[in-house]
Parts: C-alpha cells; sequence; structure tokens
C-alpha cells in the first residue's frame, strides 16, 4: 500500500488499492475488503468460528442485550451475532464499508450507521434517545486509535450505558511484537518504517502497551481482564474485557 493521509482513507481505498477490486461482489470479498485474510485470502471457516465463539464467551451475550459494534466493517462478523443479542447497533466511518454492510449483511435487528465511533459515543444518546446498551464490542480495531482515543470511547459508554461490557479484541501487543517481526527481514522491515516515522506500521496500526490500557481503566475506576491470543488465532494479539460489573 502507498501512504495514505489517515485511517478512513486507508478503509475507503482498501480494496481497490490492495485487490484492484472497486466493489464487493462476493462473499470472499467482504473478507478482503475488511483484512480478514492470510496470505491474501480469506481466514479458514475453522477461525472465523472460533472468533464468534470467544466474542459469544467474553461477551456473555444474551437476547436481552443491546450490542454496539465499533469499527464493524461491513458485518462480516455483526451479522454472525444477529441471534445471540436483541439490537446491534454497528458504527464504522468508511462510507463504501457500511454500503457493503446494508447490501450484503443485512438483518431485521442490526443498524449500521455511518461515523466516528469515538465521536458517535459523544452525541450516543441523541441518536438513541431511551437505548441503553449492555455489550460493546470492538474487533481487529484499536490499532488505528490512540490512548486518547480509548478514553474517549470509555467515557462515552459510561455516559449511555449504566453498566457495560466491553471487548476490544486483536490488539496488537507491543510486548510481543518480536513474535510478527520473526525473520532478520522482517525486523529489518519494521527498523526502516520506525526510521520513515511511519507509525501506520504499513497498515498494521500501532503497537500497544498493555500497562496503557491498565492505566487508562484504573483512572475511570473500570475492571480490566488482558489475555494474549493463542495460535492459530495470532501470538502477537491480545484481547481486553474493560467493564463496570
Amino acid at each position: 500500500m502507498e501512504q495514505f493521509d489517515n485511517w478512513q482513507q486507508f478503509w475507503d481505498e482498501f480494496l481497490v488499492k490492495r485487490y484492484g477490486k472497486e466493489e464487493v461482489q462476493t462473499e470472499d470479498d467482504l473478507y478482503l475488503q475488511v483484512a480478514r485474510t492470510v496470505n491474501r485470502k480469506p481466514i479458514t471457516r475453522e477461525a472465523f468460528d472460533e472468533i464468534i465463539k470467544q466474542i459469544n464467551i467474553d461477551l456473555a451475550l444474551s437476547k436481552d442485550d443491546v450490542l454496539v459494534d465499533f469499527c464493524c466493517g461491513n458485518g462480516l462478523f455483526t451479522y454472525e451475532l444477529k441471534d445471540k443479542v436483541k439490537q446491534i447497533i454497528g458504527i464504522d466511518f468508511s462510507q463504501p464499508i457500511i454500503d457493503a454492510a446494508n447490501k450484503f449483511k443485512p438483518a431485521a435487528n442490526i443498524t449500521y450507521c455511518l461515523g466516528s465511533v469515538v465521536d458517535y459515543m459523544q452525541t450516543f444518546k441523541e441518536n438513541w434517545p431511551g437505548v441503553k446498551p449492555t455489550k460493546y464490542l470492538m474487533n481487529d480495531s484499536l490499532a488505528y486509535f490512540s490512548v486518547a482515543d480509548l478514553e474517549g470511547m470509555l467515557k462515552g459508554i459510561m455516559s449511555a450505558s449504566d453498566r457495560f461490557t466491553y471487548l476490544t479484541r486483536g490488539v496488537p501487543n507491543d510486548e510481543l511484537k518480536w513474535n510478527y517481526y520473526n525473520t532478520p527481514e522482517r525486523r529489518q522491515f519494521y527498523a526502516d518504517l520506525q526510521a520513515k516515522g511511519d507509525r501506520t506500521n504499513d497498515g498494521l496500526g500501532s503497537w500497544w502497551q498493555p500497562a496503557d490500557i491498565r492505566r487508562v481503566c484504573d483512572e475511570l475506576n473500570l475492571q480490566c481482564i488482558i489475555r494474549n491470543q493463542q495460535l492459530p488465532l495470532s501470538n502477537y494479539r491480545m484481547d481486553i474485557i474493560i467493564s463496570n460489573a
């Protein structure tokens, strides 16, 4: 990928620049559009099902839950959760991706919304009067945000929900980054990115320090559980469960 100005531009143009596809046409294209791939091919069904299973367990989803899916993408995972909860509100800032979600992954209890998740949560009560979400999900997307953004998200969640659980999955763990840059060539590639000042890490996003997440949660008096992912999913990412329970 060539250099981009911001993450919205990156995801708006990802499908065409990485794969030469102007729009989603097949189920496989949905995986490509949101980079759920290994070696440029869709992740296996087994891996996909394991992710859905783990989301359901970690969030303890129930039919009474209203779920907000931050950075919902094209609904690839959102749609699979529709029968687990009462209502889903999906938020993403990429118009092409939201268009694909509405076209390929609609459901009666899912509403896909265009917008920045941080900004959207600041006005959630105005957008959804009377709705109090109980569960929040961010799947493989915190890498595109800052520590200040996480604090803003959590403050927005706290203003919208009396009690909540927020699961943010697949966060690149800075303490495990050498599992990813695991050859001399990869380590040199990373060093070159740092020398150029490319904090996007060629599209991977920011490496997060677990201590930064714990600090934000402590300051907001929230509980936080951090768990490193295991292969075959990943050996360099972590899942975080945050709650005020």
